[in-house]
This record gives C-alpha cells, sequence and structure tokens, in this order.
C-alpha cells in the first residue's frame, strides 16, 4: 500500500488479513473455489504466495475466513431486535427487506460465491445454511409464531414464512445483479422495499373481526 507522500505504508498483520480477505472475495466470486488459483489471489491482493499462506494455512482457510467476515459484517442487518422487541411487525419486515436488497445492491460477491458453491459441491454453501442462515431463518420465525399466538398474524409455519420472504427478495437480487436482467435494474429499491412488504404482510396479517 502507498501512502499520500508516495512511500509504501506497512500494513499491520490484521490489515494484511483483511485485505487478502478482500482482494479473495472478489476472485473467488467471479472463479468459484475450484477454479481460484492461490496465484490468482496473490496478484489481485498485491501479496506474495508466501504471505497468503503466512495468514492462511490452505486456500480452505481462506474461504472460511471470507465467510465468518461476511456474516460479521452484515449481522446487524437482518436482526432488527428492537423492532421485533416494541412487536412493530412492519418495521421487522421493511428492515430486513431493504437491507437485503440494498447490500446485494451494493456487494453481490458473497451471493456469488454461494452460488458457486452450491454448483461446485463445497460445503461454504451448506455451512452457510446450516448456520448464519438457519439462525436468521429461527430469528424471523419466531417473531411471525408469536404474533400469530398473538392474534395478529394468520397461523404459519414462522420457517416457511421467513423462507418465503427471503425467496422474495433473493430471486429479485438474483435477476438484478446476477442476470442483469434490464427491468430490475431499473426498479427502485425503496419502493420495491413497500411493495414486497405489502404483498407479504397483507397475505398474513389477521383479518380484523367484523
Amino acid at each position: 500500500m502507498t501512502g499520500k507522500t508516495g512511500k509504501k505504508t506497512k500494513l499491520s498483520g490484521p490489515e494484511r488479513r483483511q485485505q487478502i480477505i478482500s482482494a479473495a472475495t472478489e476472485v473467488f466470486s467471479r472463479h468459484g473455489f475450484q477454479g481460484t488459483t492461490l496465484r490468482q489471489l496473490a496478484r489481485r491482493a498485491g501479496v506474495s504466495e508466501a504471505m497468503i499462506y503466512h495468514h492462511f494455512s490452505s486456500k480452505e482457510e481462506l474461504y472460511d475466513a471470507i465467510l465468518e467476515k461476511k456474516i460479521e459484517d452484515r449481522k446487524h442487518l437482518f436482526f432488527p431486535v428492537e423492532a421485533v422487541q416494541a412487536k412493530h411487525d412492519r418495521a421487522v419486515l421493511e428492515t430486513i427487506v431493504g437491507n437485503f436488497l440494498k447490500q446485494q445492491s451494493l456487494d453481490s460477491s458473497f451471493m456469488r460465491m454461494l452460488l458457486f458453491s452450491a454448483l461446485e459441491g463445497h460445503e461454504l454453501g451448506q455451512k452457510f445454511v446450516r448456520g448464519p442462515l438457519q439462525q436468521f431463518f429461527n430469528f424471523l420465525g419466531d417473531y411471525l409464531e408469536e404474533r400469530s399466538e398473538d392474534g395478529a398474524l394468520k397461523p404459519i409455519s414462522g420457517q416457511i414464512g421467513a423462507r418465503l420472504l427471503i425467496g422474495m427478495v433473493f430471486y429479485f437480487s438474483l435477476l438484478r445483479e446476477i442476470y442483469n436482467d434490464p427491468n430490475s435494474q431499473s426498479v427502485d429499491l425503496d419502493e420495491l422495499t413497500n411493495v414486497t412488504v405489502d404483498l407479504f404482510y397483507n397475505g398474513i396479517k389477521s383479518e380484523p373481526v367484523a
């Protein structure tokens, strides 16, 4: 890394590790795990292959580090604890849907990595589905069932409801960010968030008693 004076700035260990993770995310998202070489990773990060091995014992460990980093960076976006505690149904849904759509629009690299993992049969996809994604489904699913018991929502399987909600926005993001669908790219994300929440919420909220 070069500073303002033109001299190279020596990075600390954690900074160098983050530099490698950021570069590797981009390479893995474009070539998959099997299609990515250590040489490609080193070139993208601007370091030697030996430097990568200094921080990560294997390509597999680097892949895992990316997963952990992405999860840590995004966790606060999809767990609207305050809205859940206040039982503000629309706020819960709007926060989750809006943050998901905007995050994918800003950075689709992790979604690309997960798709590659599924096609390659790599365990990253399964780690994500069985771990962080299931934790999110439990979080939202428990909330939907609690609100159903309160009488605010129709009787619904929380696990199914959580998957249906994410399925709506995930597929739209797939069309927009991966397939470059022009009709999807032209949609305003705030408007899409409102439409998605309306469709989902109006379908599951309890009808007022006549």
